[in-house]
């Protein structure tokens, strides 16, 4: 393995922020904790052999379990993505790695390390910065693993996870150390990386969000990847708290036929003090500003200025050039550009804008097109309820128009929404609905799938959705169990393959079909299938994704599937009765379920599963109140859903709403095998030994490794599922 010049140096570079930082907390030394892993060994460190690494998780947990406020992650090495072909785990290498054939357990998988990490240390913070290649090797040659230690079933309440890697999937790290260095500089508070603190006076912070850009544009070309995970977003992840803030020198240049200038120059900012008038001493005149967006004016004594009251954002040391000439006639001054744009959202929607220049946040409703001054925003989409529909960063240019949640240009949404009445961005599934505008392509699928599956009940509008060319589930004999793949792609070329089985010692897999004039869109149905499941799929003839699910009398199994920005699938679950076949289900359960507005809930389960996919908090304004009402008593269509609550209440530590979730599951979901899993993770009266894979990733600290249908080293530990990469290829 060859040497990487400069990764010592930058993690000793990373060891003495982290200390200056907690220096400048006031953080005890009780209180702290560093492990410092490297090959050589350095003093007061240890070495990086697998072993040591073992060890140091160990220490970590037993020093900080439960208690963790604030945890950060760094490395700097050599590292690959495990993949088979397409799927991908990215590895990190221990210094006692020889060879793919013979170090297998000397490879750290990240994601299970950070799954480990987030359920021993404590509810807090976790930051991993990596700085490692992601290219791709074999899986089929290594198996990596044996670092991480198992997990414990009595895990704490959940930390939120920040991840910022130095490349993205599939490509090698640069070894000039960009990233360490641009790290540094943002943790550091340069530029960019830096706004004000609206809750403290005269204070600015580094937050996760400001740093992820202003390491992406320092990285440039080269593309960095991030990942947020947990009950918080990246704008609650405070890293450094900078006070008093930084200041920039700021030049302005005074160019033209007038000798030797005089006057003022009249910088006016958005923050206190707003208007600071400066003496001209010479062509060039220097001062210094807080960092923020200022209008700048120059009066120059005797003289005209072309172009004047010019806007510009100050958070480096800057220059700005001002023409001046003699009054006369024929001498003209002119108006600078328009220094502002606009953002496009439907009306139905609310857009919540925080300009990170000036910590500015402006809340806008029922508007479809908002003029905003140039700049980076941290851009927050709520639907009509005020719910989080997603959150992201957007870049505002001059004179440009930025669309927000428009999704005409996709070929599984416009397929879907020229079947639907359209206004304004928002589609009319249902009477029983009223427009949606929440553009996510799951809900989407979710709802016309499951329209199809529970058409037929009561007190619900299915006759829009009832029209379209999918699956007919209004004929199936009572007691059937069908399993129904509903999946979307942006190329309507995409083949996808799908294989459902009870023996995971076999795989045949079928092709899904595109249902008449739905591009974008494939479906794939299997019967003839009981109990705990393995359903696989597979795109253009690449690796297979493999989910435990589950297939139960007179309910559809249905599996939604979409791939993300970097093609990786994105699954849901859900597990609907079939509509004219609700009064063959548990007299209690269908007595519940009968006469409920059944979209409205399945929509409502589509947004927690998103929710809880992001490892978001669902009891906290995840979904509406009367939700976790429904759900404790059973008033609810979808034992997952269920099964998704009470792992929230694992996640969260609330053991008091959870005993009555599992009483009820393990009665009337027995089928399942989250009801047993969540049986033996609250380790009361009725737990026992768990013989059947949970269908949620959170269950399987229930399962005896040993008992597991597929290799363990294949599970993919950045899903809500329990899921395989590559398990039948």
């Amino acid at each position: 393995m060859s040497k990487l010049e400069g990764t010592l140096k930058s993690a000793e570079d990373f060891q003495r922020w982290l200390s200056a930082k907690w220096d400048a907390e006031g953080v005890a030394a009780a209180d702290r904790q560093i492990i410092f892993c490297s090959e050589p060994a350095v003093a007061g460190g240890r070495h990086a052999a697998a072993e040591d690494l073992t060890q140091a998780l160990l220490d970590l947990r037993v020093a900080g379990q439960n208690s963790t406020e604030e945890f950060f992650f760094y490395f700097s090495g050599h590292g690959f993505s495990f993949v088979q072909p397409d799927a991908r785990s990215d590895v990190l290498i221990a210094s006692s790695y020889r060879s793919m054939d013979l170090s297998g357990s000397s490879c750290l998988q990240l994601d299970k390390a950070i799954y480990w990490l987030r359920q021993h240390l404590g509810s807090g913070h976790q930051y991993y910065f990596v700085d490692a290649c992601r290219n791709d090797l074999d899986g089929r040659r290594i198996n990596p693993g044996g670092i991480v230690p198992p997990s414990d079933p009595q895990t704490s309440d959940e930390a939120t996870t920040f991840l910022l890697q130095s490349t993205a999937p599939a490509a090698t790290a640069a070894v000039d150390g960009r990233f360490a260095a641009s790290l540094l500089a943002g943790l550091n508070g340069k530029s960019t990386a830096k706004m004000w603190d609206e809750n403290q006076n005269d204070t600015m912070m580094v937050r996760f969000d400001t740093l992820r850009g202003f390491v992406k544009e320092r990285m440039k070309p080269q593309r960095v990847h991030n990942n947020v995970a947990g009950s918080d977003g990246e704008t609650d992840a405070i890293i450094i708290r900078l006070k008093p803030p930084p200041m920039s020198r700021f030049t302005v240049q005074i160019e033209g036929n007038v000798g030797s200038p005089a006057g003022t120059i009249v910088t006016t900012g958005k923050r206190a003090p707003a208007r600071i008038d400066t003496e001209i001493v010479g062509e060039s005149t220097s001062f210094e500003l807080k960092p923020d967006r200022y209008t700048v004016s120059v009066h120059v004594n005797g003289a005209q200025v072309r172009e004047n009251d010019r806007e510009v954002v100050v958070f480096d040391d800057a220059t700005l050039t001002f023409q001046c000439e003699p009054p006369g006639p024929g001498v003209t001054t002119s108006t600078p550009a328009a220094n502002t744009g606009d953002v496009a959202i439907p009306k139905s929607l609310t857009l919540e804008l925080e300009e990170l220049a000036t910590g500015k946040r402006e809340q806008f409703r029922g508007m479809e097109k908002i003029v905003v001054p140039r700049g980076r925003y941290a851009a927050t989409i709520l639907d009509r309820n005020d719910r989080v529909l997603n959150s992201h960063d957007i870049v505002v240019g001059p004179q440009e128009s930025v669309r927000i949640a428009d999704w005409s240009g996709s070929v599984p949404h416009a397929s879907l929404a020229g079947e639907f009445d359209v206004d304004g961005g928002a589609i009319d599934f249902s009477e029983s609905l009223g427009p949606l505008s929440d553009p996510d392509l799951n809900v989407w699928l979710a709802l016309v799938g499951g329209g199809r599956i529970m058409s037929g009940t009561p007190y619900t509008d299915y006759s829009k959705i009832g029209r379209l060319p999918l699956q007919d589930f209004s004929h199936e004999p009572p007691g059937s169990a069908p399993v129904y793949v509903l999946a979307g792609f942006e190329d309507p070329g995409t083949v996808l393959d799908v294989a459902a089985s009870t023996d995971p010692k076999r795989v045949d897999w079928s092709p899904a079909t595109q249902p008449a004039g739905l591009r974008g869109l494939k479906e794939a149905v299997f019967r003839n299938l009981a109990g705990p499941i393995l359903l696989s799929l597979r795109t253009n003839g690449g690796a297979s994704y493999t989910v435990a699910s589950v297939a139960s009398p007179n309910r559809t199994t249905l599996i939604v599937a979409t791939l993300d920005e970097f093609g990786n699938p994105v699954i849901s679950q859900y597990l609907l009765p079939i509509g004219h076949l609700v009064d063959r289900l548990d007299p209690s359960v269908a007595a519940l379920v009968r006469d409920r507005n059944q979209l409205a809930d399945l929509k409502v389960i589509a947004e927690a599963e998103r929710a809880f996919r992001s490892r978001r908090d669902i009891l906290r304004g995840g979904v509406p109140t009367y939700f976790m009402d429904d759900v404790l008593n059973l008033k609810w269509i979808d034992p997952i859903a269920a099964a998704m609550v009470a792992y929230e209440f694992v996640r969260r530590r609330q053991p008091a709403r959870l005993s009555v979730v599992v009483r009820n599951m393990t009665t009337y979901f027995p089928e399942l095998p989250d009801s047993m899993a969540l049986a033996n993770l609250t380790g009361g009266p009725l737990a026992i030994p768990l013989r059947d894979v949970p269908l949620f990733l959170d269950g399987l600290r229930a399962l005896d490794e040993r008992r597991m249908p597929l290799p363990a080293t294949a599970i993919d530990y950045n899903s809500m599922w329990t899921a395989w990469r590559g398990a039948y290829d």
